[in-house]
């Protein structure tokens, strides 16, 4: 029953998402300067989840920074092109992004989303030489629930023991930072969130997963085993606090953290840099995100 309620409200939100999307992007074509490769199979299934894009801006020359991005939609709905101008303006900032697919709620859980993600970043590090990336310089960024997902891809690389309890292996390259937008921290707090998601992301039997103390993101282990990270939320986030939550915790527990929370004339969206790169706030956000991951920041 409780299954059946979620995949209904989902459909009735993948619709409106689809409809803003189809929307939105007739406004708004990907700029001509930057090149795509779309639907690269990274599981070599064949899998429409199981597909990646690489965005490249166009004439540029030698190896280029990587700049993973994974989409949100509380982890039941959306899909990598809904952040493909995101993706195209990253690119125009220098960067090589790779936008990955991965299968969703409910029909997967986190822990299989988690290690679909772990094969998209490995199979696009075997093929670096052949994007110009630089195997040096890889980065991950998120919004909302892809924000989750790249905080614990980055703590599942650093941690051994966060890596055994979510059944994952880690990435095979560095990440050096992480840039998080209206993240998704929370998934067990009482509240519109997470008073129906631990069951849904984690499995029936979450309570009693080895897992369990990792679910919660102040977790001083998992604090400790993030890169730096930026994140990014504004005044119109219905998920604000969780940002600002997060960052003040990764302070706490002495994490290179940068919190970019905006308040503007008009009310900005949840994960408005991602979605509404258009917006001259977005410009900004993303200008400094770009900055912050580079380590180029005035």
């Amino acid at each position: 029953m409780f299954e059946k309620m979620i995949r209904e409200k989902t459909a009735q939100q993948s619709q409106q998402l689809e409809q803003w999307f189809s929307k939105h992007s007739a406004e708004h074509p990907l700029p001509d300067d930057v090149e795509v490769v779309r639907d690269i199979d990274y599981m070599g299934d064949g899998a429409k989840c199981h597909m990646m894009d690489v965005y490249r801006p166009k004439g540029a020359g030698g190896v280029l920074p990587v700049l993973f991005n994974i989409h949100g939609g509380g982890f039941l709905l959306g899909r990598k092109e809904v952040n493909s101008l995101f993706c195209a303006d990253m690119a125009q900032r220098g960067f090589v992004v790779i936008c990955p697919e991965y299968p969703l709620v409910p029909d997967k859980n986190v822990f299989e989303i988690l290690r679909s993600l772990t094969a998209a970043v490995n199979f696009a590090a075997a093929h670096f030489a052949e994007y110009g990336a630089d195997a040096g310089r890889v980065y991950l960024s998120g919004d909302s629930a892809g924000a989750w997902l790249c905080t614990y891809l980055a703590a599942i690389k650093n941690c051994a023991e966060i890596a055994e309890d979510a059944g994952a292996e880690p990435v095979s390259v560095e990440i050096e930072a992480l840039g998080l937008i209206s993240g998704m921290f929370y998934t067990r707090k009482l509240d519109e969130v997470g008073i129906f998601l631990p069951k849904l992301i984690y499995g029936a039997d979450w309570r009693k997963s080895a897992f369990r103390p990792f679910m919660d993101p102040e977790n001083e282990k998992l604090l400790r085993s993030l890169p730096r990270a930026m994140l990014i939320t504004a005044d119109g986030d219905f998920l604000r606090h969780y940002s600002r939550s997060f960052a003040a915790a990764l302070t706490r527990a002495g994490a290179k953290c940068k919190l970019y929370d905006v308040t503007a004339d008009r009310k900005l969206p949840h994960a408005f840099s991602a979605l509404l790169p258009e917006y001259p706030e977005s410009q900004e956000a993303n200008a400094l995100l770009a900055d912050f991951l580079l380590g180029t920041e005035k």
